[in-house]
């Protein structure tokens, strides 16, 4: 995964100590992107300076790091130099924190201008700091530990823990995450109407899930209800998040839902990520969002019942044109409505149950972008979503 490496404030001195009479000092800020082990580029920009930043734009420059008790370097070319900016692209090295020196090299490979100073790296936003960034109205590392869980935007929707401890695992960031048991455990939070459709007349959740079965019980009816805001189906029903058993009497293989219903329960208006048929696998985590909206009303959906819904799966989107009146709300002439249940995590109304791990559940009162959503499944797996969907998708799997 990339790793920004910033270096502020590296104050430093011209090798030559004096030209015409006068001590040549600059300050300069200087950021480098790690692209892998041996790949980064490197900005640097004069803060204040009195030798002209042209007489340093010359072709080459060194950087010696300290790292510990070891040292890195790192050898730089000039790519660009525009007014008080000068960009760096890498030709060879390692590059982490420490003391830094930038050498210029002239013609003959000597240093001219050699400046010094000390380097402390700054790391790219974390997960959780990308997610804030973008406002939710909940958010929850599902890390569990402890018999509550905290809402990390400070917005005081904490959860509780029920039906026992989970066990515990990792997202491919390496956060902790909950792993549910598949009959007893789920994580509850109490109701707002931050989490209701019409309260804005938009909402989006999403959250990362890595199921350790893909074949529900009998009992299921072929699926389980991971997520949802429907905790006793009539009259608290309002939306759920879905997941159907490999094998199932509807033909829904693995198929991911996001669901909106009436309070009193009975069918829901979906949007629906049918995978190929034994893509995805038990045990590898996926990355579900599902947006409602009552605002507009696409041409393939009657205005009577305003709005519709759309899923993403590891950052690529359902393509409702293959789908028909699916993902309307007037599919099954759905007007959301809010309720006082719950937010269950791990089940919807304890009946049907998940196994396997979940993390990072959001929850916004607005629409998340494709270039937000995007950002998300980046920031977590350092990949960028590739993918289609006609009326089956494909996605890489793990």
């Amino acid at each position: 995964m990339a790793a920004a490496l910033s270096w502020s404030q590296m104050t430093g001195r011209s090798s030559r100590s004096r030209t015409n009479g006068v001590a040549q000092y600059a300050t300069f800020d200087i950021s480098c992107l790690r692209l892998g082990n041996q790949a980064f580029a490197c900005y640097a920009y004069a803060m204040n300076y009195i030798y002209p930043v042209r007489r340093i734009s010359k072709r080459h420059f060194l950087l010696t790091v300290g790292i510990l008790a070891l040292t890195g370097w790192a050898v730089l070319k000039l790519a660009s130099a525009t007014g008080g900016g000068v960009a760096f692209e890498a030709e060879s090295g390692s590059l982490s924190s420490g003391a830094v020196t930038v050498s210029q090299a002239d013609a003959s490979g000597a240093a001219a201008v050699k400046f010094a100073g000390t380097a402390t790296p700054t790391s790219s936003p974390t997960y959780n700091q990308t997610i804030l960034a973008d406002a939710p109205v909940g958010y929850w590392a599902v890390k569990g530990a402890g018999s509550t869980e905290a809402d990390l935007t400070g917005g005081g929707h904490a959860g509780t823990y029920m039906g026992g401890a989970p066990s515990l695992t990792t997202t491919p960031n390496g956060d902790q995450a909950a792993v549910f048991n598949g009959s007893s455990q789920y994580l509850t939070i109490p109701t707002s109407a931050a989490f209701s459709i019409p309260t804005t007349k938009m909402l989006t959740w999403e959250a990362w899930i890595k199921p350790t079965v893909l074949q529900y019980p009998s009992a299921t009816n072929g699926y389980t209800d991971w997520m949802g805001k429907c905790s006793s189906y009539s009259p608290t029903c309002e939306w759920e998040a879905r997941m159907y058993s490999t094998t199932n009497s509807q033909n829904r293989c693995n198929r991911l839902s996001a669901y909106a219903f009436n309070l009193t329960a009975g069918l829901g208006s979906g949007a629906d990520f049918q995978p190929d048929c034994n893509l995805l696998q038990a045990g590898v985590w996926l990355h579900v969002v599902g947006e409602y909206q009552t605002l507009t009303t696409p041409s393939r959906c009657s205005a009577t019942y305003p709005g519709d819904i759309n899923i993403w799966v590891n950052g690529v989107q359902w393509n409702s044109a293959y789908h028909g009146a699916t993902g309307c709300m007037s599919q099954y002439s759905v007007t959301p409505t809010a309720s006082t249940s719950s937010v269950n995590i791990g089940t919807m109304a304890k009946d049907y149950w998940f196994s396997g791990a979940i993390g990072k559940v959001a929850i916004y009162d607005k629409l998340l972008t494709q270039a937000q959503i995007t950002a998300h499944y980046t920031a977590m797996t350092g990949r960028v979503p590739s993918g289609s969907c006609a009326n089956t998708c494909t996605i890489p799997v793990p």
